[in-house]
């Protein structure tokens, strides 16, 4: 396991967040141009229907469903994009190498059917959690950094991934570190958005590369799983 200090780690963490703002606006462009063609296409279907309605609003109707159901594949997309944000500094600590806007399309569609079971199952079981109780779902979400990284830079089976984030987190003193940073970051968004939005634009990425950078030096993902 590599020495972690806070001071020097945070500072990588924003030099490595630096280097990657291309990719991470890139990245958000696109997350943002799929929710557009999302919603056109939800409203297109929708109005060709309410333009075929006899005054019944029966068409309407079936209309919005129908457009609920086209727009879902987008809805889909959006979400594993969206969870790019926090593979890209996974990827760069095992690879140690730049992710760019290519490498980002590349990794999201060379295992596109792992990464929708893994989004799928983690989905699940946070839902069930917050249901159940709110406690079994932020338990869940904990796990979120280390699962992340297990999926998108380990040759694990996702149900491996998801059981042994768990084992990490909550089965030594490093994990439980781990979810006093992230509780600690979660605390500190709420200052850093009272100042300033743009604040938060700037935090959210730095943490998010602090914490892969603490769960690779910490050895909560171990480099013998890597791909």
């Amino acid at each position: 396991m590599s020495s972690f200090r806070a001071s020097s780690t945070l500072r990588e963490a924003w030099k490595d967040t630096v280097a990657h703002v291309p990719t991470l606006l890139l990245t958000w462009l696109a997350s943002v141009a799929v929710a557009v063609v999302g919603g056109l296409v939800y409203y297109l279907v929708f109005l060709a229907f309410v333009a075929a309605d006899d005054g019944s609003g029966a068409s309407a109707g079936v209309g919005a469903i129908l457009g609920q159901v086209s727009s879902v594949p987008f809805s889909i997309f959006q979400s594993l994009i969206g969870v790019m944000f926090t593979a890209i500094p996974a990827v760069y600590y095992q690879r140690g190498e730049v992710v760019s806007i290519s490498d980002v399309f590349s990794i999201l569609m060379s295992r596109l059917g792992r990464y929708l079971i893994a989004g799928i199952l983690f989905s699940v079981a946070a839902t069930i959690g917050i249901l159940v109780c709110v406690l079994p779902g932020l338990i869940v979400f904990a796990a979120t950094p280390i699962y992340v990284n297990k999926v998108f830079t380990t040759d694990q089976g996702v149900w491996d991934c998801f059981t042994s984030s768990f084992a990490a987190v909550y089965g030594s003193d490093r994990g439980w570190a781990l979810v006093g940073i992230q509780l600690m970051a979660f605390l500190l968004a709420f200052v850093t958005c009272g100042f300033c939005l743009i604040g938060l634009i700037v935090y959210v990425p730095v943490v998010t590369f602090f914490m892969q950078l603490y769960v690779t030096r910490s050895g909560l993902v171990r480099p013998s799983e890597a791909v």
